[in-house]
Formats: structure tokens, sequence, C-alpha cells
């Protein structure tokens, strides 16, 4: 991307009548990430980014105290080829990680600091530096109360209940460029959820 800018990928969100502010909040939501900078985390950012062009569909299907975790059916099938993690953009309220260890392709958004939990020897005390991988940072959708929403999924932990899920219906990259707010669209994936 150009100089200083990262790049950014939009979720665009469907809410299930199970949420309870159905009536009043209505289906629709969006979050906006900013990807780390590629520098920083390469492998981590080029991997959501083949997440996000060949998405097909996904949904937060667990609702913990520290983390929304999201289910992700992608061309990408495969875990991250190692734990990557940078000091310089640790696990802080708002962030962006990948699940399970090794981590991949499912992904949450930390709704507390998570950098102790998260971050290097947090899972295991053989490798002090391993830790959970990063990918970035909500930009929209934490102080407009997306997230808080999403956060009130019926249910804790993993829901194996489909219709308490909020679905995650498309993905569109952004890039630096001439477009509004100094980024255009580079792709989206189809709208729609397919069958399993």
């Amino acid at each position: 991307g150009e100089a200083g800018k990262n790049f950014r990928v939009r979720l665009d969100l469907e809410f299930q009548p199970s949420i309870p502010d159905f009536d009043e909040g209505g289906k629709d939501g969006m979050l906006m990430f900013e990807l780390a900078p590629i520098s920083l985390i390469p492998c981590s950012v080029y991997n959501f980014l083949e997440i996000a062009r060949t998405w097909k569909k996904g949904a937060f299907h667990r609702n913990a105290n520290h983390v929304l975790q999201a289910m992700a059916r992608s061309a990408v099938t495969q875990s991250m080829p190692f734990q990557e993690y940078s000091k310089e953009y640790p696990h802080k309220k708002g962030t962006v990680g990948y699940a399970g260890r090794p981590s991949g392709p499912e992904f949450y958004v930390s709704i507390q600091d998570n950098s102790r939990a998260h971050g290097p020897g947090s899972q295991q005390k053989h490798n002090p530096y391993e830790a959970d991988c990063i990918i970035g940072k909500v930009i929209q959708g934490m102080a407009d109360g997306t997230v808080d929403r999403i956060h009130k999924m019926p249910g804790r932990e993993f829901l194996g209940d489909k219709k308490k899920w909020v679905w995650i219906r498309r993905m569109h990259i952004l890039v630096p460029g001439e477009g509004p707010g100094g980024y255009v669209q580079f792709s989206s994936s189809p709208d729609v959820i397919p069958e399993d």
C-alpha cells in the first residue's frame, strides 16, 4: 500500500432474530478492520487478505468474556505456518487475532486487553516467545456499538445453534488509493451465505 497506510477489510454482518435488540437494531451491521503494518507481520496480513479475497461464509459463533470468535470458510483452509507476532502490535482491546495453535483460519476480536492471555508465553511454557498471531484492529464497530451488539448473542462460549450466530455475509478488501478516505475497494466476496 501507500506509505503509512495499511490494508483494510470491511465485514458486512447479518444479525438474526435471536439477537435481543433485533426489533430496534435490525439485521444489518458492519465492522471495519485495519490490518497491521505488513512490515511487522507480513504472513498474517497476507493470509487474512486471502481469506477476505476468497471468502465463502462465516459467522461469529463464540461469545466469550474476552473474545468474539468467528469461523471462516474460504480458499484458506490451513493454519498459519508459524505463530507470527510482533511486540509492537499487542493483543489490546479491539485487536483482531487468529484463533488456535497453530493459528487460523478462525479469528477473533478482543473485547478486553488480552496481551497476557494471548501474548508471548501465554499458552505454554516451553516457548516463552510464542503468541497468538495478530491481524489488525477494529477501526469501525467498537465505538458505534456493533461489537457490543455481537456480544449480545444469546449464550456463552461456543454456540451450537446457528440461529444464534452473527453471520459475516461478505468481506471487502480496501486498498490505499484515490477513493473516499484515501481508500478504494479492491475486491468483494459474493453476497450469499451458501448452505453447508
